[in-house]
């Protein structure tokens, strides 16, 4: 059966827009997600750590710092060994000098680290120091705003020009009725590995993403998903058409100091949705915001929802535009 209580479970997150000024314009990889994750695990050492040590494991404060919490979860005894953020960064078709001084990205941050949100500020006023792009631009932290209902552009300032104004508190989340179909779009490539292999073009499809969504949702929540779960999942039969695509991108690791591959699905995919569906219509909403499947803290795995039979639905407090993530 379809565990129905699996969205209330899950814990509550914030969604925060940051927005960064360079000193000069910038020329960023077409996919920043990984620099920018580089540069917050620089800032967050220099923040947060006090043993100054190589690594985390067998750290007598791994379980009480915000390092450990914001970056190297598996390194503590206790809690979840899941990264409690997801980045959601703009992709350039190429890459080019940003047109403007100004680069905005959101972040996904999951409960109970809300309250680290002083120690990610430090930790990227510290990364501006660094700079980022192929120049090392420097730049501030201008803004940062927090969303005060899902899938809108309600959003509030909650730091700007030096002064921290609120801490980030949860997005209201209110899941909008099943459409009778949607078209589900990759803004950043999927990459899943089945039985020990990628999937590929070929292979994606409906059941596929719905798997590796019980494997996200679950992963949050620091548990497998049951074997019943997977088997039903996979035994969903929706009317879908996959116009899926692999895409090859590349990022440069310096903590490996490698050039790694992270390439994945990318394309559309159109499916109908019917009544049986609704068990499960929750969490495909909310993984817009969540991402799936691998190298989701930089950004993979991010996808978008349009309904097919209307672009606005009738929410609480009057009409909710359609989520945009």
């Amino acid at each position: 059966m379809v565990d129905t209580d699996l969205p209330m479970r899950m814990p509550r997150f914030s969604r925060l827009r940051w927005t960064l000024r360079f000193d000069r314009p910038a020329v960023l990889p077409r996919f920043p997600g990984s620099a920018l994750r580089g540069l917050l695990r620089h800032g967050l050492r220099k923040t947060a750590c006090i043993m100054q040590r190589d690594g985390c494991t067998g750290c007598l404060l791994a379980d009480s710092c915000a390092y450990t919490r914001l970056f190297e979860p598996s390194a503590a005894r206790r809690g979840p060994a899941r990264v409690p953020y997801v980045l959601a960064v703009p992709v350039a078709t190429e890459e080019r000098p940003h047109p403007c001084d100004l680069f905005r990205f959101e972040m996904t941050l999951l409960e109970p680290c809300l309250q680290d949100f002083p120690y990610l500020l430090q930790a990227m006023r510290l990364a501006g120091r660094r700079g980022l792009g192929r120049r090392r631009s420097r730049f501030e932290v201008v803004a940062v705003e927090a969303q005060r209902r899902l899938g809108t552009e309600a959003w509030e300032t909650i730091y700007r020009d030096g002064q921290c104004l609120a801490l980030p508190e949860p997005v209201e989340a209110s899941v909008p009725p099943m459409p009778d179909a949607v078209e589900l779009t990759w803004l950043t490539p999927f990459r899943f590995k089945r039985r020990g292999r990628l999937v590929g073009p070929e292979a994606f499809g409906a059941g596929i993403l719905m798997e590796s969504l019980l494997h996200r949702v679950h992963g949050v929540l620091g548990e497998r998903p049951p074997r019943t779960a997977l088997d039903q999942v996979r035994r969903l039969r929706l009317d879908a058409r996959s116009e899926a695509t692999w895409q090859e991108w590349s990022r440069f690791s310096s903590r490996q100091r490698t050039r790694m591959q992270i390439g994945g699905v990318s394309g559309r995919l159109y499916c109908t949705l019917p009544e049986a569906f609704a068990p499960w219509w929750p969490l495909f909403w909310l993984g817009q915001w969540l991402h799936v499947g691998k190298l989701v803290s930089m950004g993979l795995g991010r996808y978008r929802l349009w309904p097919q039979a209307c672009q606005e639905v009738p929410g609480p407090g009057g009409t909710l535009s359609w989520p945009r993530p």
